[in-house]
């Protein structure tokens, strides 16, 4: 398949030749015109730098193209020969001519996002298709739709990252790398010619935009990236299963893609976040930040080069992973679906603690925001009686094979299995409880009733049919089983998203920023202070990180108490505040005189704050004078 060493060589030459000699003369018309990028809070770089340097890498690309295209290669002609160039060339001068107006002259999100979807559909007019979805052709408008999406998410994720010297660049290097190992898989040589160039162009442009950048690739540049590696991963769909299809492609362009998913998530958090609170703020998924993935770890005290280095590695990684699943894919696809999942954990418990902060924002705001008294005196109804009728149809279609007339069939059986477990709940005070601040008590009345409700159900069932008997107990464990345990757990969801909440702002909270507590006590105190704490990080007025509690009952040590853990007692204190570099004790309890007098002389000689926190009864009748 690749004997012919030599096109190989020429065309990446090409690529690699044609941009080391244009960038300098981009660069030279892009200061004399004035095109440059002033140092601001978004650039980290230190004095005025020419943008737009991308047009050197597009010719460079196109000259690969058509080194590739025009030589007499007849085993390769097919994906890639004249015909295939010109569309994509009429493509990518759309994204072209959009590039350099913003470079030059700036241009709004939507109209630079106007001309991306015009490039992505006149690829998917030339052609392009995405194809099969589960086994399924796609019809037209839905497979155009995809492309669309598919390429215009790759353009912006490389555009969002180009925001380091030699990083946009650097990255798509390792991308394409990655793209090319899968079609050399595929024996589709003719797309690996094209990659050859783009590699080779993007070597000869990272000469000049490696650190210290004397040219940025702009707009013009970093989008053009996006597009010819979204390009030519779509071709790498149609020749898999589908779960190899959409993984290897996302794992092949992973960092981009995997900080283009933060940017989503954290602006319309934000944007949430700030329409409720009526700040005033410009807010959206296009206005840009300075949050990204290397601004984080600029702002963690690395280095230029080294940030640049360790995205380097970390999308290298992904790569490697990707072309794993795919050469293991019959052997071995789960132990690599599972390392990558493993990766994602990793990367959100590091790489996302801003995004982690906001949601857990998000979620607090949401929750403590009123909603309408009839649309919460619906919910609960409307939800058991769904949730009901889908278990009894689920038990009738998959469980007992009912076909013969289903839908009249399961009408019939509503009255018997729905009726009375709906009745009982009307007739208690079920309906009436507001869940988010139920008791344990509440729980267990809404358990009596729905067991209650079953068990007239399958009464009624015996006297309709008491020869039936065992077909009528087996239906009730099966709606027991998959309708009882939908309908509590609507109860908990409240319950669960704010703890889940607070767990996201605890693990979003950088360290740095906050108090590092430790609770003295772990009884009914420590649960409402813990209530109270949970209140103020919903009004986002707490900075405050509750490392765990003490207490000196030994039974409780090293179990977790109110969702947190007890550290040990009283003596393992000072070596437990070395250790978690605690700044402020907090007694919720009530101490003997003789523990209080010797934490205070520990607080004292560690240096650190001690507070007692009390819940009193007082008298406010009357007017102090």
């Amino acid at each position: 398949m690749f004997g012919d060493l030599d096109k190989y060589i020429l065309v990446f030459l090409a690529g690699l030749l044609v941009t080391y000699l244009l960038t300098p003369v981009v660069r030279g018309l892009a200061i004399r015109f004035g095109v440059v990028d002033l140092p601001d809070a978004r650039r980290p770089h230190k004095r005025p730098t020419a943008r737009g340097g991308g047009l050197a890498l597009v010719l460079g690309v196109h000259a690969a193209c058509l080194t590739a295209v025009l030589f007499p290669w007849p085993q390769l002609a097919g994906a890639i020969d004249f015909r295939w160039w010109e569309k994509f060339a009429l493509a990518s001068s759309v994204l072209l001519l959009v590039g350099i107006v913003d470079d030059v002259r700036g241009l709004k999100p939507l109209v630079k996002l106007g001309g991306q979807v015009l490039a992505a559909v006149l690829i998917w007019f030339s052609g392009l298709r995405f194809g099969q979805l589960l086994g399924q052709d796609l019809p037209p408008p839905v497979d155009c739709a995809l492309v669309v999406f598919w390429l215009v998410a790759i353009i912006n994720a490389f555009n969002l990252i180009d925001g380091l010297d030699g990083l946009a660049a650097g990255l798509a290097i390792i991308s394409a790398v990655g793209l090319t190992g899968i079609l050399v898989m595929q024996h589709s040589p003719a797309q690996v010619l094209l990659l050859l160039g783009f590699i080779g162009a993007c070597l000869g442009f990272l000469r000049y935009n490696f650190h210290p950048a004397s040219i940025f690739l702009g707009d013009t540049g970093s989008m053009f990236l996006g597009f010819t590696l979204g390009v030519v991963s779509l071709q790498t769909f149609n020749k898999n299963t589908f779960l190899i299809s959409m993984t290897i492609p996302i794992m092949v362009l992973g960092v981009p893609i995997y900080d283009a998913l933060l940017a989503i998530w954290r602006r319309s958090l934000r944007s949430r976040l700030d329409k409720a609170a009526g700040t005033g703020r410009k807010a959206g998924i296009l206005q840009p930040d300075v949050e990204h993935l290397h601004h984080r770890l600029a702002k963690s005290g690395l280095s230029t080069q080294s940030v640049a280095t360790f995205l380097y590695v970390l999308n290298g990684s992904f790569v490697t992973v990707g072309l794993a699943i795919l050469f293991f894919h019959s052997q071995a696809a789960g132990i690599f679906l599972i390392a990558m999942l493993a990766a994602v954990y990793v990367l959100l418990r590091q790489l996302a603690v801003v995004e982690l902060r906001e949601t857990g924002r998000a979620l607090l705001t949401g929750l403590r925001r009123p909603t309408h008294t009839t649309f919460k005196a619906l919910l609960y109804p409307v939800w058991d009686m769904t949730v009901l009728s889908a278990s009894l149809a689920f038990v009738l279609w998959e469980i007992e094979g009912v076909d013969l007339n289903f839908w009249h069939h399961w009408f019939l059986e509503l009255p018997i299995w729905v009726t009375p477990t709906f009745t009982v709940l009307s007739l208690s005070r079920c309906y009436l409880i507001y869940w988010p601040r139920a008791q344990f008590r509440d729980f267990l009345m809404l358990v009596v009733c729905l067991v209650t409700g079953i068990l007239v159900s399958l009464g009624l069932a015996l006297i309709i049919d008491s020869g039936s008997r065992s077909l009528w107990l087996m239906r009730a464990l099966l709606v027991t089983a998959t309708a009882h345990p939908l309908m509590v757990s609507a109860r908990l969801l409240h319950r669960s998203l704010e703890e889940l909440a607070m767990w996201f702002r605890i693990q979003g909270d950088p360290a740095g920023d906050t108090e590092r507590i430790l609770l003295y006590g772990a009884g009914a105190k420590a649960r409402l202070f813990l209530l109270d704490h949970a209140t103020r990080i919903a009004r986002h007025s707490s900075q405050r990180n509750i490392v765990g509690l003490i207490d000196d009952e030994l039974s409780l040590h090293n179990q977790w108490v109110y969702g947190q853990m007890v550290l040990g007692g009283f003596k393992e204190l000072p070596r437990l505040i070395e250790r978690h570099k605690i700044s402020r004790v907090i007694v919720v309890a009530d101490l003997l005189p003789e523990n209080l007098a010797g934490i205070r002389e520990l607080a004292a000689r560690h240096k650190i704050k001690l507070d007692q926190w009390f819940l009193e009864e007082r008298d406010i009748s009357r007017r102090p004078f």
